[in-house]
């Protein structure tokens, strides 16, 4: 049903609220082209005014420079009129005004694209049409949905042209198609080296390949392998990937780079290892081939491992080479081990060599290149000893002491560190430094104590050493006895005087020499060597007392008589520290007992030998309190045996030996003068 709608009311709907604007740009047509980065534009306007009266149209384009303008076409009166930085057409009259005007502008470009940018006045529709210098021209996405592209008539250039509607700006945007790359075939250089390392039973296979492009470009490097080759590692500047895959008679690896190889030089490389048939007397070299090359040469380095000796074999397509012909990629990868080399210039070429496998024969596992034993004898019978050896190892864990009947291990030392001895199935057993290559020496330093009878008048002695279980190249043996016993008839398997080491290998003996000092030449061995230098210790007596005296100290202040090498190193004490210490007297050197420096050293011994023994400590440093008379014996070569020093004393006491001299003297002097007064009588 339909409703009657009053006529007052349908004038008011129908009627706009606001007057329509006096003019509008009914259409606007820019035209221009391209010339050395600027953009020369000639615009045409349309232009409609509505009703009659003075208005004012602004004809600005921002981002532009006007450089001509003109009524075309009026149809009252009209004018071109300038307003700020820009220009306005002025009339007042209704009618139709056709106005052109010619501007430029800088050609906008960023990093990807060039283009033009420009702010212009609002028509009902605008229509760019622009001619640039390019053949193949590539828009933005945004711009492809309103521009066409055509070839510039007459022209080397593409004509666009825009359809921008009621815009108010004109964006437009383009850049030079890329143009279809034109494939190059690459054409590459290749030199492959090769080191062979041939083993028991398996043959370890390193590769330098060497590429060098002349021409074209790649990011795939392909190469192909024997068919039994396991590939352990690739290695080389920028590899994004490599995988390997099994063809006919063969393995192909193939090498993908994260960048474009072009003209530059590539070096890649390859590890593997290839299985040797169990008891085979032949090998074949392996052939590595680089694919795509146009021309490779190549090196093949062979050297080997273990028992096994390898001769030259049959050849083809290659020659051999002298081993110092080798490139010196090569020969710092194989140095002195290559025993075989090989040239070749092209593929195929098939290489073998002979094999023949030997079996190992026993050699000595460890050695002892120094051993130096110090023995301090009491009047009362105990015996210190000092055991120290220079051990040469090869990975040996423990070196196995037996020492003599009856002694007890007072410490242990190994490298210059307290070390737990263990007990083995029938001897000692002493843990060694496996820290130390299997070619330096091992410094080993054993204490042990004995305790025989005391002195008597006269009697016989016997010492013995410690056995080891590995052979020891020299024996030097110092026997320190009291200054009032007397040996004599010396006999055992040791010659009397010390053996010269000069022959050691001097750099790892002093090594070990320095660690504690315990194979430092005694002053008495010096002399007895005559090698001592002027002015290298001076009054050693005295030095060793004052020694002793500081062991005495520490012994009678529960420090187990330990004395590190800092304080060996001080300046000796006056006296009467060392006689307070020694006694404990406050440092009253009246109230102390007089009593001779042996009387010191034999309580000293009586001390440490007092001391009771546990097991899972460390053991101590013990330092040896040499004084008396010393004796010194060498051994050359000694293997399992142990070696024994037999002698005979006779024990004079200072009282006893001065009255038997004045009887030597007196006697032959009386019965002189007895004699006579029987004569004269």
């Amino acid at each position: 049903m339909a409703v009657a709608m009053p006529a007052a009311e349908a004038r008011e709907r129908v009627t706009p609220s606001t007057a329509p604007p006096a003019w509008a740009i009914e259409s606007a047509d820019y035209a221009g082209d391209v010339q050395d980065q600027i953009i020369k534009l000639d615009v045409r306007y349309t232009i409609r005014t509505i009703r009659d009266g003075w208005v004012e149209i602004p004809l600005a384009i921002p981002g532009a420079t006007i450089t001509g303008i003109e009524i075309e076409k009026k149809t009252g009166e009209a004018y071109i009129m300038p307003r700020g930085d820009t220009y306005v057409l002025a009339t007042s009259k209704k009618g139709t005004f056709k106005v052109r005007v010619k501007c430029s502008s800088i050609l906008s470009q960023d990093s990807q694209y060039e283009g033009v940018s420009l702010g212009i006045p609002r028509a009902t529709f605008s229509t760019l049409t622009l001619t640039v210098p390019r053949k193949e021209v590539e828009l933005r996405q945004a711009d492809a949905l309103y521009v066409e592209r055509e070839a510039a008539a007459g022209r080397d250039g593409t004509k666009l042209t825009a359809r921008l509607g009621a815009a108010d700006r004109i964006d437009l945007r383009w850049r030079t198609k890329p143009a279809t790359p034109v494939t190059v075939e690459p054409v590459v250089y290749g030199e492959v080296h090769t080191l062979v390392t041939i083993e028991e039973q398996l043959a370890r296979v390193m590769s330098i390949m060497a590429y060098r492009m002349a021409q074209g470009e790649t990011k795939e490097l392909i190469v192909r392998l024997p068919a039994d080759m396991n590939i352990l590692n690739v290695r080389g500047p920028g590899i994004d990937d490599w995988r390997v895959a099994d063809a006919d008679g063969h393995k192909t690896l193939t090498v993908t780079l994260n960048f474009v190889l072009k003209d530059a030089g590539y070096q890649l490389v390859v590890e593997g290892e290839q299985p040797i048939q169990e008891g085979g007397t032949s090998y074949a070299l392996p052939e590595i081939t680089l694919v795509g090359v146009k021309q490779e040469r190549g090196y093949v380095a062979v050297a080997r491992s273990g028992s096994i000796e390898v001769s030259a074999g049959s050849v083809e397509g290659a020659s051999r080479v002298d081993v110092r012909e080798l490139p010196a990629t090569l020969s710092s990868l194989s140095g002195s081990l290559a025993i075989l080399a090989f040239k070749y210039h092209q593929h195929p070429f098939q290489v073998a060599v002979s094999l023949a496998r030997h079996q190992d024969h026993a050699v000595l596992s460890a050695i002892a290149e120094l051993g130096r034993l110090q023995t301090v004898v009491s009047r009362q019978g105990a015996l210190l000893t000092r055991a120290s050896y220079l051990i040469k190892a090869n990975k040996k864990q423990f070196l196995e002491v037996a020492l003599p009947q009856g002694a007890t291990l007072w410490s242990c030392i190994v490298n210059g560190k307290a070390v737990k001895p263990v007990e083995g199935s029938e001897h000692l057993m002493v843990p060694l430094d496996a820290s130390t290559e299997s070619a330096a020496a091992v410094a080993v330093e054993l204490v042990y104590f004995e305790q025989r009878p005391a002195f008597e008048w006269s009697g016989h002695m016997t010492l013995q050493g410690p056995v080891l279980d590995v052979p020891t190249t020299i024996s030097n043996w110092s026997v320190y006895a009291p200054d009032d016993v007397k040996l004599f008839r010396i006999r055992g398997n040791l010659e009397r005087g010390a053996a010269a080491v000069d022959f050691l290998d001097e750099p790892f003996v002093q090594l070990a020499m320095n660690a504690d000092g315990s194979f430092s030449r005694t002053v008495d061995e010096e002399k007895d060597d005559k090698r001592a230098e002027p002015g290298k210790l001076l009054n050693p007596k005295k030095w060793q007392k004052e020694r002793t005296a500081r062991l005495a100290r520490g012994v009678a202040s529960g420090t187990d008589g330990y004395t590190d090498a800092v304080a060996e190193r001080q300046a000796p004490q006056s006296p009467s520290e060392v006689g307070a210490g020694v006694y404990g007297g406050g440092g009253n050197e009246q109230e102390r007992p007089e009593r001779s420096y042996r009387e010191d050293m034999d309580d000293l011994i009586s001390r440490l030998a007092g001391r009771s023994k546990e097991t899972g400590i460390l053991p101590l440093k013990i330092q040896l309190p040499k004084s008396g008379k010393a004796y010194h014996f060498n051994r050359l070569m000694a293997s399992s045996e142990s070696l024994t020093l037999e002698a005979s004393f006779v024990h004079v006491p200072m009282p006893v030996g001065f009255l038997a001299f004045l009887a030597m003297v007196l006697l032959p002097l009386g019965g002189f003068g007895l004699t006579r007064f029987r004569l004269l009588g």
